[in-house]
């Protein structure tokens, strides 16, 4: 299905005068956290008069790396990541969060002899006190630390489960949509899903652009409302991540419910169609 998708929406661009969009090279073009939102911005991009085609930059980045490149409008015109009062000031949030919310509900990764660690009758208070792995410039990071975790940072992604392995952390928090591709690829390595809490806090992930770039701001946002209304995003959300959020039975797992002091004030909390609730 990913590859009909990336057929339909990465087409190479006819019109001469089309507006290059420059985004931060994708890990993988079969996995769906980096393919959805490049479908999703085609979609909303397309709604617009003006034409823009998309192009990636040459080699992967950093999240920090790419959002000091756009806020410096060199080699980027969009990325997406989680929103913070920092990141807020730094670049133009178009405030609709492309993936519902999910991004707030974090699951765990584990080793597989540690499930009884995380056992149902476990009081919350022993799921806090644990030791979590996570990026050290990831905004989760510092909402987990924020909210009295104790967390280590790692400075790149393989990093976080190497810790695990070695049994430096107890666990690595993934969001909802990262977890089961994450983990199918980390069986070998004796990391698994663990299967009783989710952690959550609120939280949004947007796309971004320079705030100079008024115009292509206003083209996604206005691109954006355009297929929330017709619920042409919803059925592309659901055509990536419906599988995963029925195996995840995120409805079923004991939660511990965290503040997000970095969550800025104009978050869109109310608006409920922007968002997933568990049924």
């Amino acid at each position: 299905m990913i590859r009909i998708i990336l057929l339909c929406f990465f087409l190479p661009a006819f019109a001469g005068a089309a507006e290059l969009v420059r985004y931060p090279a994708i890990a993988h073009v079969e996995d769906p956290r980096s393919v959805y939102p490049l479908a999703l911005l085609e979609l909303a991009l397309a709604q617009s008069e003006r034409q823009y085609q998309l192009q990636s930059s040459s080699e992967r980045m950093s999240k920090s790396r790419s959002i000091v490149f756009l806020k410096e409008q060199a080699e980027l015109d969009v990325l997406w990541t989680m929103t913070s009062v920092e990141r807020e000031l730094d670049l133009r949030p178009i405030r609709i969060p492309i993936f519902k919310g999910l991004s707030g509900y974090r699951i765990m990764l584990i080793r597989k002899d540690q499930q009884a660690k995380f056992a149902p009758t476990a009081k919350p208070e022993q799921i806090r006190r644990l030791v979590y792995a996570q990026g050290h410039d990831w905004v989760d990071a510092k909402v987990l630390q924020l909210n009295g975790f104790s967390v280590i940072g790692a400075a790149g992604y393989d990093n976080l489960f190497s810790m695990l392995e070695k049994g430096r952390v107890d666990a690595v928090p993934r969001n909802a949509l990262e977890i089961a591709d994450e983990a199918a690829l980390l069986t070998e390595r004796n990391i698994v899903t663990e299967q009783n809490w989710v952690i959550y806090y609120p939280t949004a992930s947007y796309f971004f652009v320079n705030y100079a770039n008024k115009q292509l701001a206003q083209d996604i946002e206005s691109g954006l409302h355009k297929i929330i209304a017709d619920g042409t995003f919803d059925r592309l959300f659901y055509q990536f991540f419906a599988n995963h959020l029925a195996e995840l039975q995120l409805d079923k797992r004991q939660i511990i419910k965290l503040e997000n002091p970095l969550l800025p004030a104009q978050t869109p909390i109310k608006d409920s169609r922007l968002w997933y609730y568990p049924q």
